[in-house]
């Protein structure tokens, strides 16, 4: 007896076709604009100018000094979210009361836009009424510029950043859990495991490869941010929170030079995929594994 192949197996193609042929004149129109002097005080005076806009990206220390600060705040956020979320994620696989309860207020950060939590955290971090310098007088401890100091701002909004999305990570990395066998564990429970052992030489092995994409995702969406430091910090004081993403936004809507924005732009998507792809590399050594 014949059976008729899913009709639906073949819908795919053409979508992915259609979502490459844009992807490929956009990027080639980024490019081609990248090559070219535009800027919004110019309008139609713009001309071919080929590698300057690359030159002077290699040549600006504000560039340099802003993806030294992307660097730095890709990896603190993206090491303590998947630290603090796999944490959370033990704790949560224990019985205890009102344990529903705690899992449904951790997803509330999640489904909060991050321009609520930029002004929410803002509020928070206000040297005069903010909650946060309120807490330390309890302690007897002294007030904090949070967002005006150039040594505390970029961390303020890493808490934020870390205070909203680490829920995620404890929801993906729950799920890898729910999914995992439990044979393994209680074998060795039974064998006389101790529980921190059944953790790190089973548990864990097993996440890895959840923890790996995790982490991959959280890399691409803290390398990108642009929310929160607008809101909370506007690139300030003095830089010390402008991200190179935010920097190619101020040289768009604040110098309307377009073409240095978008060489910007361009070079920070190639920074990522390189990162990604190293870091794909480490977390799966073995090639060709899924």
């Amino acid at each position: 007896m014949t059976t008729l192949a899913d009709p639906t197996r073949y819908f795919h193609r053409p979508i992915v076709a259609a979502l490459g042929v844009v992807s490929v004149i956009l990027t080639a129109y980024v490019v081609w604009l990248t090559l070219r002097d535009v800027s919004l005080l110019r309008a139609g005076q713009d001309a071919f100018v080929g590698t300057a806009n690359y030159v002077r990206l290699w040549n600006d220390p504000r560039a340099i000094s802003a993806l030294v600060r992307t660097v730095f705040f890709m990896m603190l956020a993206t090491g303590i979210e998947v630290a603090l979320g796999l944490a959370i994620v033990l704790f949560l696989d224990r019985n205890f009361a009102f344990k529903r309860l705690v899992r449904a207020l951790l997803l509330v950060p999640i489904i909060m836009t991050p321009v609520v939590v930029g002004l929410t955290w803002r509020f928070i971090f206000d040297p005069a009424t903010g909650m946060a310098n309120y807490s330390l007088s309890l302690l007897g401890l002294g007030p904090v510029d949070w967002l005006g100091s150039t040594d505390v701002a970029l961390f303020s909004v890493l808490i934020a950043d870390v205070w909203q999305w680490t829920p995620f990570v404890v929801l993906l990395v729950m799920a890898g859990l729910e999914s995992a066998p439990t044979d393994p564990m209680d074998a060795a429970r039974v064998d006389g495991a101790r529980e921190w052992q059944v953790t790190w030489y089973i548990l864990l092995p097993m996440l890895r490869r959840v923890l790996a994409v995790v982490a991959l995702i959280r890399a691409i969406d803290s390398i990108k941010a642009f929310d929160l430091f607008y809101i909370m910090t506007r690139g300030g004081p003095a830089l010390s929170t402008e991200t190179l993403n935010y920097y190619g936004y101020v040289a768009a809507f604040t110098n309307f030079d377009i073409s240095y924005a978008l060489t910007i732009a361009l070079v920070l998507t190639v920074f990522t995929n390189v990162a990604l792809l190293t870091m794909y590399g480490v977390l799966f050594p073995k090639s060709g594994e899924r």
